[in-house]
């Protein structure tokens, strides 16, 4: 499933979104673009955890130019594939004692040229591609204190993070919880909160102690199940933090409301609005 979201620059507007079926997307894109005149528009591109590999890898040994060739070389070996992969990195903001370490964002290549072929034929201009624990850093106002999140995109992994001053400063997938959706409360308070807690706890101690960071104060999470209030209650409750769900203060057109499956997306457009302040 592709999921389209816009806003409307000025004062920040959501106007529309949309979704298409992954089979068909670049005709229906094409479609969409023409219905609203949306052609030229500026457009961000964020991958779904299920898409792509996250690594956290050592900084190889050599000048800032040939770090990206010397990933891509090595890139097959630590995925185990023989897929050719388009890859990235991005810096950490903390450092485990004696680490030099960089985060590894690798794609197949043949989805990356699918995907920008179908968005420039469709007539928008693309203008960055980037991932899911990286989107959340444009969709949430950024905090001096440092905050743990949970995000769920529809059946996929819960991705757990912690962010600080907009910088994402450490991340994991939990698996385990991709058919969360379907779970009853009676779930919900026998096994998947105390669960959940345990992580969000390891997480956080690992951020305290190893990247010697000031504790964490407030968790933020959107995750795919009916029962988000009742699951946060129970979070604030083991953690002890300050436990919120999220959602965006963004003026929108009737009949919009911000769930699990909007969240990529939207971060996806904040990035033009917080480009735009800069």
């Amino acid at each position: 499933m592709l999921s389209l979201l816009a806003l409307k620059k000025g004062q920040p507007f959501w106007v529309a979104q949309h979704k298409m079926d992954i089979k068909d997307w670049p005709l229906a894109l094409s479609k969409w673009v023409e219905s609203h005149r949306a052609a030229n528009t500026p457009c961000h591109l964020v991958f779904s955890t299920n898409r792509y590999q996250l690594l956290q890898v050592e900084r190889p040994p050599v000048p800032e130019p040939e770090i990206l060739p010397a990933l891509s070389w090595s890139v097959r070996e630590l995925l185990g594939t023989s897929e050719e992969m388009q890859v990235d990195y991005f810096d950490l903001p903390a450092q485990p004692s004696g680490s030099n370490k960089i985060n590894l964002v690798a794609v197949p290549k043949s989805l990356v040229e699918e995907l920008v072929q179908g968005i420039t034929q469709a007539g928008l201009q693309l203008a960055s591609i980037g991932v899911e624990e990286l989107s959340q850093c444009d969709l949430l106002e950024p905090h001096h204190e440092a905050h743990i999140t949970l995000l769920q995109e529809p059946g996929e992994e819960i991705s757990l993070s912690i962010l600080k001053d907009g910088k994402l400063y450490f991340t994991r997938r939990l698996r385990g919880y991709e058919q969360l959706s379907s779970y009853g409360l009676e779930q919900i308070h026998q096994g998947i909160a105390d669960s959940l807690s345990l992580e969000i706890q390891r997480s956080m101690d690992y951020f305290d102690s190893q990247l010697r960071q000031a504790p964490v104060k407030r968790l933020l999470l959107c995750i795919d199940t009916p029962f988000m209030t009742d699951l946060a209650q129970l979070l604030k409750e083991a953690t002890l933090l300050d436990t919120q769900i999220i959602q965006p203060q963004l003026a929108h057109a009737e009949g919009l409301s911000f769930t699990s499956g909007s969240l990529t997306s939207l971060g996806a457009a904040m990035r033009q609005l917080r480009g735009d302040e800069a």
